[in-house]
Parts: structure tokens; C-alpha cells; sequence
């Protein structure tokens, strides 16, 4: 779908869609409000990567966006049921807050959306142990997933009624089921889902209930198209239509006969916003971090991994091939150092907390082995920090990037783009990011710590000219397949279903 080439201009989505109304569905929003120290209500851009992809049709369509609301503050506001302008100062689209029972909210995020769902499509249950499906399972899944996709699929309803044959998009792991409960309400809207993360196997996906299972496959077979990352996980999502739920395939056309409708199956690999990030990379705030950075770190050659502290990054793999680097090349001792920027997330799910443990012992026990006096081999730090991260990526000499699998992993990407060392990438074979950036990154199975030791051995090695080439051909590709194009092919694709639709007068 996407070429190398000569820069192209930014495709007009405005044109594109022709005034058609766009509203987009997601559990996390485009803005966070808080209530500042004088009592009032302020606002500021939400952080991710789904964010910055979707504020670019929010603003080219003035769309609706609606998602839930996380803090007291947004509960009374989506109580209010008012849409809210954002920016404040100058609104450029619109968010809806659904207010969501903490009780249902809670089953629904923390004990179905994470860990089941996000442990399942990323193939990191210890199935000699994990899961088991108790009462307390399915009365989750029941009152409080299920729950949930209802309460999205009616705020998206009665904001599409009173709009003209809108679109709406769905976003992600958390409304598999909620293009069901619309179809249920309204059938005006073309319903389209965008799954960020990987798509199993059926047999790693046949581990959830039965009725779960086929719940989720219904839930998304309720849509016009579905979209996901890699052509692999579509043909996974393929398989599993096939194998589970027993409807037809088109295999040629990539579609699925389900309840006498034909559902599209697509594959859009998201991508950064280029601009904007360089933008952010030369900024004043950004700088102050690189000077520091470059003064604590002169001389030395940097492996940098910058990530969520989750267990499907395989973070302390990552590790284990950097001590396995040091115990064979122990010229590298005080020449290399690995730079590991992470940032705590669902810290109130069990699995997390034990990961960021594992994380924080293997770390302190390689550099209490290999340590110096004046060097410490690995760097950990553990916030959000996202503007030191950035200035990180701009001096890596190797960025790893080894998750056990991804959707598409966007540091693969945001790296390159601001990299000024010509560093080298090494990239799991199973990051959704292989298929564009795989020519130009040295590729490894994440699982195994000789061959990413040896890649990093690879890397830090590698000649100059090669490492030019190489990261040359990654900027090339960032660069000309951005965030806007993610969007542009997803919104071409709908506008073209519906107008064949039309003329075939179904």
C-alpha cells in the first residue's frame, strides 16, 4: 500500500470526505480535563499515538469524538451531556464524555480489556498457569465489557442520528463488541474498526470462552470494514472467522459473508507524524534534556529502548542479551551503555506490578556485575517522561526495539525520524512495524538472546557507510509514510465502499 518515492503532498481529507460527518469512538480521548487550583476547568491534548493519527481527521471533518470520561471532573461534565469544544480557545472538533459506572468501568478495563484481551492478541499468557475463567471471569466480561460497549455503542447512536449517513470509527481492543449494539439501534451509519494491536491465531484465540470468543468475532462482523496493522494479523483475523465462528471467506478479495453481509477486511499500518515531531525534537524543553544527556554520556556509544514498562515489550530480554554482549565483549565495558526510558503503566493490574519488579532486579543485578566505579552499564528510569525520550532517540547508536509482538510499535519509527547518529534499529520479526521497516533494521526473534546479543554486537560494529544506507532508507520511509496517509487510506476506502454501494443499490 505504501511506496518510497519522491515527498508527496499531504493528502486534503477535507476534499477527500466532501463535508460527510465523521464521529470516532474510543476508550482513551483526545483531551484530559482537570480542575486547576482556582476551581477551574482546564484542558490539554491527550498523549499516544491513536491521538496524534486521529486529531488530524478530527480537525480536517470537525468530527465527534467520544470516549470515556476518567476523572471526576469529566464524570460531571459527561453529565451534563453537552459536546465540548476543543481547543477551548479555538475548537476544532468536538468530544463526548460517557460516564461509565467505576464498577462496570473497572471490570471492562482492568480485568477484561487488561490483561485478558491485551494478553491474548499479544500471545503473553503462561498457559501452564494463566488464565482460568472463574465466576468472577465471566460476571467481568457480562457486567462489565459488555456493559461498557453498550454504553459507547448508544452515546455513538444518538450522536449519529442526528447527523446525516455519518461514519463512524471505531477504535481498538476496548469496542469489539460495540458496532453490534449500534447495528441494533441505527443501521444509518458506515461502521469501520481499526484494531491497533496484533490479531491472534485461532488456536491461541480459542483459549477465551466459547462465548466470548464468538461475542468479539460477532461484534466486529457488525462492521462495514475492519482494519488492522500488518496484512498477518488480517489474515489471522481471517483465519479466525473461518475457524471459529465457521462463516465464508472471500480469501481473494479479503472479505467475510457474515448474516448476508459482506465485511471488508484491510490493512492500514499506522504511522507518526512526522512534522510535528521534529517540531517537538527542536524544542527548547527537548534541548535542555539532550545537552544533559550528552554531557553525562560523552564518549559512549548508546543502546536506547524507550517503552511502557508491559510484558509484551519483552524488556528484560532486551536486557539479558545486553549482560550476554558484556560477558563476550568486555572491551565494550565503559564504551557502552544502554539507555532504558521507561514509564510505569496499569499499575494497578497484578502482572504489571510483578513485570516492573523483575525489571528493576535484573537491572540492578547486571549492574552490580559489570559495573564500575565510574560506569554503570545500564541507565533505567522509570516516569513518563516523553521529551527525554525524544531527545534520547535523537543519539542513539542502536535503538531496541523487541517486543514479543506489537501492533505496530511507533518508537521503531519515531527514532529514525529524529535520529541524528545514523543509528541502527533492531527490530522483533514480530512488530507490526517489519513489513515497512524491515529492509533497513536488523531483524531478530525476540525470544532469542544470543541472536539479539550478537545484533547488537552487529550494530555497534557496523561500518559507517552501512550504517548511513541503512538509516537513510528508514527516514525515507517514516518520512513518506506519515500519519495523515494512515487516515487518508482508511477514509478513501470508506468514501469508495459506500459510493459502490450506492450505484450497486444495496
Amino acid at each position: 500500500m505504501h511506496s518510497k518515492g519522491r515527498r508527496q503532498k499531504a493528502p486534503n481529507l477535507t476534499k477527500l470526505l466532501d463535508n460527510k460527518p465523521v464521529i470516532i469512538v474510543s476508550n482513551r480521548g483526545p483531551a484530559e480535563f482537570r480542575r486547576n487550583e482556582a476551581g477551574n476547568i482546564t484542558s490539554k491534548r491527550g498523549g499516544g499515538g491513536l491521538v496524534t493519527a486521529m486529531t488530524a481527521v478530527s480537525e480536517a471533518t470537525h468530527a465527534t469524538w467520544i470516549s470515556a470520561a476518567m476523572t471526576d471532573v469529566e464524570r460531571s461534565m459527561a453529565k451534563k451531556d453537552n459536546l465540548i469544544g476543543f481547543p477551548e480557545n479555538n475548537p476544532l472538533y468536538n468530544v463526548r464524555l460517557v460516564d461509565i459506572p467505576k464498577d462496570i468501568y473497572n471490570r471492562y478495563y482492568n480485568t477484561i480489556s487488561n490483561p485478558l484481551l491485551w494478553f491474548i492478541h499479544h500471545y503473553i499468557w503462561d498457559l501452564c498457569n494463566t488464565p482460568s475463567f472463574t465466576e468472577e471471569t465471566h460476571k467481568a466480561w457480562g457486567e462489565g465489557y459488555v456493559a461498557a460497549n453498550k454504553l459507547f455503542a448508544e452515546a455513538a447512536a444518538r450522536e449519529s442520528l442526528k447527523l446525516k449517513n455519518p461514519i463512524i470509527m471505531l477504535q481498538d481492543y476496548h469496542l469489539f463488541l460495540a458496532a453490534r449494539y449500534i447495528r441494533e439501534l441505527t443501521s444509518e451509519p458506515f461502521l469501520f474498526h481499526f484494531t491497533h494491536i496484533p490479531w491472534p491465531e485461532p488456536d491461541y484465540m480459542s483459549i477465551l470462552p466459547f462465548k466470548v470468543r464468538h461475542q468479539i468475532l460477532k461484534g466486529m462482523l457488525a462492521n462495514d470494514i475492519v482494519g488492522f496493522q500488518s496484512r498477518h494479523y488480517a489474515g489471522n483475523f481471517l483465519l479466525c472467522c473461518e475457524s471459529l465462528l465457521g462463516a465464508q471467506i472471500n480469501w481473494r478479495k479479503r472479505s467475510v459473508m457474515w448474516q448476508e453481509r459482506e465485511v471488508f477486511v484491510r490493512t492500514y499500518p499506522i504511522s507518526i507524524d512526522y512534522g510535528n515531531l521534529h517540531k517537538i525534537s527542536e524544542s527548547d524543553e527537548v534541548l535542555k534534556y539532550e545537552t544533559k544527556l550528552l554531557k553525562e554520556n560523552a564518549d559512549m556509544s548508546l543502546i536506547i529502548r524507550t517503552d511502557r514498562s508491559d510484558p509484551s515489550k519483552n524488556i528484560i530480554r532486551g536486557f539479558m542479551a545486553y549482560d550476554v554482549l558484556l560477558s563476550r565483549h568486555p572491551n565494550f565495558k565503559g564504551k557502552v551503555k544502554f539507555l532504558a526510558l521507561l514509564y510505569p503503566t496499569r499499575e494497578g493490574i497484578m502482572e504489571y506490578k510483578k513485570y516492573r519488579r523483575e525489571i528493576e532486579a535484573t537491572v540492578k543485578d547486571i549492574n552490580e556485575r559489570h559495573g564500575a566505579e565510574n560506569w554503570q552499564p545500564i541507565y533505567l528510569r522509570m516516569k513518563d517522561d516523553y521529551l527525554e525520550s525524544i531527545a534520547a532517540l535523537k543519539h542513539y547508536d542502536v535503538l531496541l526495539v523487541n517486543p514479543i509482538f506489537d501492533g505496530m510499535n511507533l518508537v521503531a519509527k519515531e527514532g529514525p525520524a529524529v535520529n541524528k547518529n545514523d543509528g541502527i534499529l533492531i527490530l522483533s520479526e514480530n512488530a507490526g512495524a517489519l513489513s515497512e521497516l524491515g529492509n533497513s533494521g536488523i531483524i531478530v526473534n525476540p525470544f532469542d538472546i544470543e541472536e539479539t546479543a550478537a545484533a547488537m554486537y552487529r550494530a555497534l560494529t557496523m561500518p559507517m557507510y552501512e550504517r548511513k544506507a541503512r538509516a537513510a532508507n528508514l527516514r525515507e520511509t517514516v518520512e513518506q509514510n506519515n500519519s495523515l496517509k494512515w487516515i487518508h487510506y482508511q477514509l478513501k476506502d470508506i468514501v469508495g465502499l459506500e459510493k459502490k454501494r450506492m450505484l450497486e443499490g444495496v
